[in-house]
């Protein structure tokens, strides 16, 4: 192995948090895949990350929120943001292929490619219907979904002599989550449960029906917690308990100091309810990351939802250190920082 080979091994032991550790290194990023080509089904569970980007910010490096749980070949959704049918097919999945999709809440960032990845289904032929899951307003959401796409079905209906309505093929599933984990949907793969978590403050609960959750997917080799947005908490801990995999939204020491003091300020300004008092106090630091692993006892931890992520300016992203460091100090398990079409 060359000095080339050495530096280039080294900085991905980095990346994964394994350096020094003698564990084994269980992600690869994926190779791009021909558009519409397909891989060979393959056996037993893999995670894929599709979009590890934080907020709803749109970049050349990093998708929205989404993620896939492949087990035996068929692919379950956990979020749709944006650029997500595109990564489906940087992975190898059909759009066809995909029957259910989860989604934590309903921030456009975890869900702006619902329509199209419904809309395309149907252009595609899709013949078995594909449900959405998530919590108040996914039923909504669906319904608004199809009536986006109406003026391409009503033309294709009679331009294409079509016969499917949209209606037939796609429902929405409102999860009545809440602080004991619920059954979401289970087949002979996988079982998915889900629970309330932490992002929306109880102020705003009070004047508003919507919730956001986290997911649990335990299939017959695996376990992979999805905690969607949320601050740090105790239901989420219990829901990932001795997983193997904990898939978690993760903002930056230093970023979350910076937007807290911008809360602050705009407190004493009187605005009660600003972007930074959301983010600052609805989400999870890589800090809060490690202290909910460590409590539940996972056996890996996986970052996204990375803010800043491929936001961070000028400097371009920060190193993986950077996450990495912070949820080690609660934390000594493995730690990957997750990158779009990364397979585990």
């Amino acid at each position: 192995m060359n000095r080339r080979d050495l530096l280039t091994r080294g900085a991905w032991m980095a990346a994964l948090g394994l350096a020094g550790r003698g564990l084994p290194a269980l992600a690869q990023a994926a190779p791009a895949a021909p558009q519409g080509a397909a891989r060979p089904a393959p056996k037993g569970t893999t995670l894929i990350l599709l979009g590890t980007q934080g907020g709803p910010g749109i970049n050349l490096a990093r998708g929205e929120a989404a993620n896939a749980v492949v087990v035996d070949g068929q692919p379950y959704l956990v979020d749709c943001g944006y650029g997500t049918l595109r990564a489906l097919l940087q992975a190898g999945l059909r759009l066809v292929d995909v029957g259910h999709v989860c989604l934590t809440h309903l921030h456009n960032d975890h869900t702006s490619d619902v329509a199209a990845l419904l809309s395309h289904q149907w252009t595609g032929a899709k013949t078995q219907p594909t449900t959405v899951h998530g919590p108040h307003g996914t039923e909504a959401l669906v319904a608004g979904a199809i009536a986006f796409f109406k003026g391409d079905t009503d033309i294709r209906t009679v331009d294409e002599g079509r016969t499917v309505r949209p209606e037939s093929l796609f429902r929405g599933h409102d999860v009545a989550a809440g602080a004991a984990p619920v059954e979401v949907f289970r087949d002979e793969r996988v079982r998915i449960t889900a629970i309330e978590n932490d992002h929306f403050p109880d102020r705003a609960k009070a004047r508003m029906p919507y919730r956001s959750v986290a997911y649990r997917v335990d299939t017959p080799t695996r376990s992979i917690v999805f905690s969607g947005d949320t601050a740090p908490s105790q239901r989420l801990v219990e829901l990932a308990r001795n997983a193997d995999f904990f898939v978690c939204e993760a903002i930056d020491v230093a970023q979350h100091a910076r937007l807290t003091e911008q809360a602050r300020q705009a407190l004493a300004a009187g605005n009660e309810n600003s972007v930074a008092r959301h983010v600052a106090e609805t989400h999870s630091t890589t800090e809060d990351v490690g202290r909910m692993a460590a409590q539940a006892k996972v056996k890996t931890v996986v970052l996204s939802h990375l803010l800043p992520g491929s936001n961070a300016g000028p400097g371009g992203e920060l190193p993986d250190t950077a996450y990495i460091e912070a949820v080690r100090r609660f934390f000594d398990g493995q730690v990957i920082v997750g990158r779009d079409g990364m397979r585990l």
